[in-house]
């Protein structure tokens, strides 16, 4: 056999079996989308190279130009693999592409063309050569240009998209842009095959792509996957292997910690101990960068291959502004803590002590006097009473209280807050309309500040000579609704939501703006709702709408016993 044919065999067989031999290797790579495009590539350009060997050695016309233009239609194959490989390594979704249809619909026409080659002639014609040796020689027609300069343009956005994924994460990639740089050696090859005496006129790209897959997979796999992983991400983050040793990290990461240049292989705690110490815990660590201490949480993501641990991914995030809120936040919790300290302690023993002194003039004071006891009295009972809804406010805003849920009962917790607010309001009618259903809702002890709350609210507001109040209950297939009416003047429109915010009185209210508000926090920490309606034919109607315990407990009961049966 002539030495040069022999030599292009060895080429493209070389070529074909690399590509193979890499193929079991390729499912190492855990993102799924790199995996099949890299494997795409690689099959494909296998085909191409077998079908240039075939061409190479049929012995018929007919034989080499079949075997030309499978080679021929996989090259094209080859080049949209390249591009979803590239597009999936650098994290750009292959099947989220813009004008991927068009694409498709491109490649469906080229290939049909050249399959019909035979008939048009468009892409190649052929003649039989002496020179380097006896071959049909292939020569290249207008639309064979025009789809090779198409492809190269496509190559060379792959090749972009590489590199720009390389320089992103900063670390040291220059052994894989040069594989990726000779990769596309062979394109000289391809352009003056033929003006080279011992070049046929072929597409030379399967050695350099065969040479790019065996040197990412058998040399490199590693800084492979570790670069996709760093710079797939668009926090800092750094890549670490299953003894804690750096294995990559991307540029956000090197500009917090500088000390993190030329530390491959080396233990993070030796980088930045203050890092590694949060590696089991994901919390918050101070960083400092040029005298400015930064707050950072540490989460670690570790990957595996079936239960064998291989590395893991740290990120770094700047949360500098959220610790400075949630100390802010602290603090106005100490200080709340302390005013129900003061509310439940100094001012409610002071005011039992004002009451109860004042409660021994009761009888003893002219007649002229009797009113203004009497209204000293109610303010100071108001007093108390806003202490309380103040220790509740508190209360409720404490997580023990927000995550306490239980199932409470609806007719006796309002029917021991109707006979507490008949004691404070005697001057008032109270009554329940209709029955209150043996039902149950999800709750705590604070149901019945929201009760009471509703209940005092639609006395106080009221501006008719005997305020009248009614409670009704009625349940819907999930959850119980509890209703309290009044005759007072009601709430416009635009005031319906605006009266459960924070600071709001009400119509000319001389209250402390915390009762209904505290109904709205309550009911919502309980999983419900709270809103007002008009009364007919005057008044207003506050609804609570709470959670059904017992349907809750039978619908939990049930997807518990289908996940059980699944």
């Amino acid at each position: 056999m002539d030495p040069v044919l022999l030599s292009h065999v060895a080429v493209f067989a070389v070529s074909a079996l690399a590509c193979v031999a890499s193929l079991p290797h390729v499912r190492s790579i855990r993102h799924a989308d790199t995996r099949r495009g890299l494997a795409a590539l690689l099959l494909s350009v296998a085909v191409w190279s077998v079908g240039y060997v075939g061409y190479l050695l049929a012995p018929t016309a007919a034989g080499k130009i079949t075997w030309y233009t499978v080679g021929f239609v996989f090259a094209f194959v080859a080049v949209g693999a390249w591009l979803y490989f590239c597009a999936a390594y650098t994290g750009r979704p292959p099947r989220q592409a813009p004008y991927r249809n068009v694409a498709i619909a491109v490649f469906v026409v080229l290939t049909a063309l050249k399959v019909t080659n035979a008939f048009h002639g468009l892409y190649f014609t052929t003649a039989w050569a002496t020179e380097p040796f006896p071959h049909l020689a292939i020569r290249h027609q207008v639309l064979y240009w025009l789809v090779l300069g198409l492809s190269y343009v496509v190559i060379a956005i792959g090749f972009f998209m590489l590199l720009e994924r390389f320089h992103y994460t900063g670390a040291d990639s220059r052994p894989l842009a040069v594989l990726v740089g000779v990769t596309a050696i062979p394109v000289a090859a391809t352009l003056f095959g033929d003006r080279v005496e011992w070049l046929l006129p072929l597409m030379y790209e399967p050695p350099g792509v065969a040479l790019f897959a065996v040197g990412t997979l058998f040399v490199y796999s590693n800084r492979l996957e570790t670069i996709r992983l760093t710079g797939a991400s668009d926090k800092p983050a750094i890549y670490l292997d299953a003894d804690g040793r750096v294995r990559d990290y991307n540029t956000a990461a090197r500009e917090i910690l500088p000390s993190l240049a030329d530390s491959i292989g080396d233990p993070l705690a030796s980088v930045n101990a203050v890092v590694a110490e949060r590696l089991e815990t994901d919390g918050v660590c101070s960083i400092d960068r040029d005298g400015d201490p930064r707050s950072y949480e540490v989460v670690n993501t570790p990957f595996t291959v079936g239960d064998v641990p291989t590395g893991r991914l740290v990120t770094l995030t700047d949360v500098t502004d959220r610790e400075a809120y949630r100390r802010q936040l602290e603090v106005k919790t100490e200080q709340l803590e302390a005013l129900n300290r003061v509310v439940r302690h100094d001012i409610r023993n002071d005011m039992a002590v004002i009451l109860g002194w004042m409660e021994t003039f009761e009888g003893r004071v002219d007649d002229d006097l009797e009113p203004v006891l009497d209204r000293v009295l109610r303010k100071g009972t108001h007093v108390v009473e806003l202490t309380e809804n103040a220790r509740a406010f508190v209360e409720s805003l404490s997580e023990g209280e927000m995550t306490n849920l239980r199932p409470i009962d609806v007719r006796e917790t309002v029917g021991a807050e109707i006979a507490a607010v008949r004691e404070s309001f005697p001057d008032a009618t109270f009554r329940v309309d209709g029955e209150i259903p043996d039902v149950r809702v999800r709750g705590n002890e604070m149901l019945s500040s929201v009760l009471r709350n509703l209940l005092e609210n639609a006395v106080r507001h009221n501006d008719e000579a005997v305020p009248e109040v009614a409670v009704a209950v009625e349940t819907t297939d999930e959850t119980v609704r509890i209703s309290v009416r009044d005759n007072g003047p009601g709430i416009p429109d635009e005031r319906k939501e605006e009266v459960f915010g924070k600071g709001e009185k009400g119509l000319e209210s001389p209250g402390t703006g915390i009762g209904l508000y505290l109904v709205h926090v309550l009911t919502s920490q309980f999983g419900g709702e709270v809103w007002v309606e008009d009364n007919d034919p005057k008044g207003s109607v506050f609804v609570v709408e709470l959670v059904d315990a017992n349907r809750s407990d039978e619908a939990d009961r049930s997807d518990e016993a289908d996940r059980s049966n699944s």
